[in-house]
């Protein structure tokens, strides 16, 4: 089987790590995988990186009348039986794309979601009978996608995955200084974010005990948010450690992980956070209170916004060990759920399917 994945942005965010991900997995299977960009970015040369097959063309929007001609060529070229988009219009160029060479299945997970105006439901409205598939990678996702004009038959969820840690990615637990409270960020510096919630959060806490929080990311507010932690004395407290290619020494090093966003998806962060069995305090955007209080449960859950009751969360953790241990067992319990290998066997099972279930 050969997949075409299909991305404009080859950027290094939560959709680019999942491409590669499930790119990888599936290669370990026997399966090729191409990664089909438009702009170039970290995802492109991680993926050369690790062996991939690379190509790059036009999927902008001025690239309209281009773009599925072009599309359909590569797939006749490679041979291609399943084009998996990512984003919506990447998902319409597929679809589009048929017109020329119908050979392969377009598959669409849908990582963002919001409202896509009357335009959109149309255009998805009108194209669903050439999907074979729109995955929500959570539950409320599918009722977003049905919303915006996708078929209830074509929907399915299928849950994000993520890596499992080994004994070796724990080495850093031996060099955590005990003596501070650490908690664990790992966020793109973007308004959706809450990454100044945050801040308002953390100047909240009584920290009589030493406390301290790592943002690992960047992204356009990281000079904002610089300036903030300057003017507003949280030296110490909030340490920018920038963007790095292996999250795992950060967080098996933390006590403890936050998700501040105002608005999420499935938060790969936040799975890498429990196969590292780590409590969480999230905000309910996505699928994050499902994630974190669902049997068992190994986190506490607040409004978005709400910088007070966060801290009061994160405050809950600081003094209670033993809530942080117990959450922390639930935590690698969960993360069987979200595991990298079930969330390949299901993309392979959906990929296997046409629009007429042939």
């Amino acid at each position: 089987m050969k997949i075409l994945f299909l991305i404009n942005k080859a950027g290094d965010g939560g959709s680019e790590r999942f491409v590669l991900d499930l790119a990888e997995e599936l290669r370990s299977r026997g399966a090729e995988c191409v990664l089909v960009y438009g702009l170039e970015g970290p995802l492109a040369e991680k993926a050369r990186r690790a062996g991939l097959k690379t190509v790059r063309i036009g999927l902008d929007r001025r690239d309209f009348f281009s773009a599925p001609r072009n599309i359909a060529e590569l797939c006749r070229a490679e041979g291609a039986d399943v084009i998996h988009a990512q984003f919506p219009r990447e998902n319409y160029y597929a679809l589009r794309s048929l017109k020329y060479y119908d050979k392969p299945r377009v598959i669409y997970t849908c990582h963002w979601y919001q409202d896509q105006g009357s335009r959109w439901r149309l255009i998805n409205r009108n194209h669903s009978g050439k999907l074979s598939a729109a995955v929500a990678v959570y539950d409320g996702g599918a009722q977003i996608l049905r919303a915006n004009g996708f078929t209830a038959d074509k929907i399915h969820v299928i849950y994000n995955g993520v890596r499992p840690f080994v004994a070796a990615d724990r080495a850093a637990e031996d060099q955590k200084d005990k003596d501070v409270f650490e908690c664990c960020v790992l966020s793109r510096y973007s308004p959706e974010k809450g990454l100044d919630m945050l801040l308002d959060s953390v100047k909240m806490l009584d920290t009589a005990k030493p406390f301290r929080c790592t943002i690992y990311g960047d992204g356009e507010l990281y000079g904002h948010i610089a300036g903030r932690v300057k003017t507003e004395g949280l030296e110490g407290r909030i340490v920018q450690a920038g963007y790095v290619q292996d999250t795992r020494d950060a967080l098996t090093r933390a006590d403890l992980y936050l998700s501040p966003s105002e608005k999420e998806g499935m938060s790969l962060g936040l799975l890498e956070a429990l196969a590292a069995g780590k409590p969480c305090v999230v905000t309910d955007t996505g699928a994050s209170r499902s994630v974190v209080e669902d049997d068992p449960c190994c986190g506490i859950c607040v409004q978005p916004g709400d910088p007070g009751a966060f801290a009061a969360a994160v405050q809950r953790y600081m003094d209670d060990a033993d809530l942080g241990r117990a959450h922390s067992e639930a935590a690698l319990i969960k993360s069987e759920r979200y595991s990298l290998r079930r969330m390949a066997d299901e993309y392979l099972r959906l990929y296997g399917n046409r629009p007429d279930g042939t």
